[in-house]
């Protein structure tokens, strides 16, 4: 569910807009593509690190636009000018009077449309993968959504590059919109052409396209570049329109982060360092809520974080956060990881709680306080599915812990949402 709130903006028509709030610097507003969802999006690894990303050099907010999400499902009549008024709310909730704004995808001309009708709120602008005509939506796009939205492939195609599991690609399609409601979007996109306004966009803008971009093609984005008076296109090589691929995704952000600061990030190698990463989760958190009683439940809660605490400090591990019913914490060798995850679990049964827990070891990223990287979301994927009252792990865990009496058996393939491949997992046997 991501790790940040999701507050709520009023627009001037009265509408709910969801938006999540994260980071510190100049204001940035991603304006995102057709469909979104704020909260779950955080469960791939491309947005997340994409997210965070942008958030270490600017205040960054990020919202669903009215009729998908978590906002509001009214379109109301569908018209540019009523959408983005969700532009406006967001601003007013966040308190910022001006921000960078990011069109992606079809956010672009909604994105552009703003700019040119409220100069004095828009530092800057980028757009990305966007269009502002029709002529980008191929023929049969609209029943192809009614017929397919909801079972995945269209999110996969569209946002998702590097995901295989379509079930959960599903699953978060059927929480962005209905069909109908999804192809009643399309159908306003089909309708409108924003070429005539980019001559009103006065703000610095970037344009940023993949040359092989299978949504939006190259020329929709070299239209926008000539449209916008002194605009910058950079044309990355890639044939994706978004992706849960972090490499792919950095693509898009070295240009932006340079574009906002004046530099891009220049990796330094003691940013990345090799460990093992422990996430847990306490098995049936919300029934035990509905058993409990907040106050009770708010107490168990503090015993937990102090017990596992206790587990980390004993073998040797570094605390980076509790996750409100769980941990994540790092260690030196996966015995010790193994090894505090039990300690956990044993301590926290006279309190009638039970939990699973994800081991995995691989490269991490140091971000002041946090860790970030894919071997996280791994480990945090792995500890999702695991068992109550086990400790899974990672196939690279086996190999580090011979000699240290740990046994292990097979659990078979998986896939991790937004991690791509198969994943052949195992359980640390019972002791």
């Amino acid at each position: 569910m991501g790790e940040h709130p999701t507050r709520y903006a009023t627009t001037s028509d009265g509408l709910s807009i969801a938006y999540q709030r994260l980071g510190d610097g100049p204001p940035f507003v991603w304006v995102p593509g057709f469909a979104s969802h704020v909260e779950l999006f955080w469960e791939f690894a491309g947005y997340a690190h994409t997210y965070r990303r942008i958030a270490g050099f600017s205040r960054f907010l990020l919202f669903d636009k009215r009729g998908t999400g978590l906002s509001d499902r009214s379109l109301g009549t569908g018209l540019p000018e009523e959408r983005i008024l969700d532009i406006s709310a967001v601003l007013d909730a966040a308190g910022f009077r001006s921000a960078t704004l990011l069109g992606a995808s079809e956010g672009a001309a909604l994105a552009a449309l703003f700019a040119a009708m409220h100069p004095d709120r828009v530092d800057a602008l980028i757009l990305m993968g966007g269009a502002v005509t029709r002529a980008w939506i191929p023929d049969g796009m609209i029943p192809a959504i009614e017929r397919e939205w909801g079972t995945g492939r269209l999110l996969q195609t569209l946002w998702m590059n590097g995901v295989g599991d379509l079930e959960e690609l599903g699953r978060i399609e059927r929480a962005m919109g209905t069909p109908r409601a999804m192809a009643e979007m399309m159908a306003h996109n089909q309708r409108y052409d924003g070429t005539p306004m980019l001559a009103g966009v006065q703000a610095p803008t970037l344009v940023l396209h993949c040359t092989d971009d299978p949504v939006v093609p190259i020329s929709a984005g070299r239209d926008l570049a000539a449209g916008i008076p002194g605009s910058r296109m950079v044309e990355l090589p890639g044939a994706f329109h978004g992706s849960s691929l972090p490499r792919e995704m950095d693509l898009y952000v070295d240009e932006i982060e340079e574009f906002v600061t004046g530099s891009r990030r220049v990796p330094v190698a003691a940013e990345r360092i090799l460990s093992t990463i422990l996430f847990t989760d306490i098995v049936n958190s919300t029934c035990h809520v509905t058993e409990m009683g907040d106050a009770r439940w708010a107490h168990i809660l503090g015993e937990h974080e102090r017990i596992a605490r206790a587990a980390v400090r004993r073998f040797g591990g570094h605390w980076v956060k509790s996750t409100g019913d769980g941990i994540l914490a790092t260690f030196d060798g996966p015995a010790r990881a193994v090894a505090a995850a039990r300690a956990l679990g044993d301590n926290l049964h006279p309190f009638g709680i039970e939990i699973r827990a994800g081991v995995h070891t691989g490269e991490i990223e140091l971000l002041g306080d946090d860790i970030g990287g894919v071997a996280v979301h791994i480990a945090a994927r792995i500890a999702a599915i695991a068992g109550p009252s086990q400790v899974w792990v990672s196939p690279t865990v086996p190999g580090l812990v011979v000699g240290s009496g740990l046994e292990f058996e097979s659990r078979g393939e998986f896939e991790l949402k937004g991690v791509p491949g198969s994943w052949s997992l195992l359980a640390v046997a019972s002791r």
